[in-house]
């Protein structure tokens, strides 16, 4: 990707209500996961975890994960 088109591609989570420190929150989370099936062979890869997890937020099949608020 250069320069211009991840400016772009941010501008576009932003506008999808995903700000770009939300973004690497769930980028990363879910390159854990991606990782974590790697190493139980249920999915196999030459890419890394976190550039699957990247194109994958980007093409908006990662979503939030909508944990309940504990009240208290």
């Amino acid at each position: 990707m250069t320069q211009d088109m991840l400016e772009l591609d941010l501008e576009k989570l932003e506008n999808r209500g995903i700000s770009r420190y939300k973004a690497v929150l769930m980028a990363s989370q879910e390159a854990r996961f991606i990782n974590d099936q790697v190493k139980l062979d249920i999915l196999n890869t030459k890419e890394k975890p976190a550039t699957i997890a990247l194109r994958w937020l980007f093409e908006g099949r990662v979503v939030e994960n909508e944990e309940p608020k504990a009240e208290g």
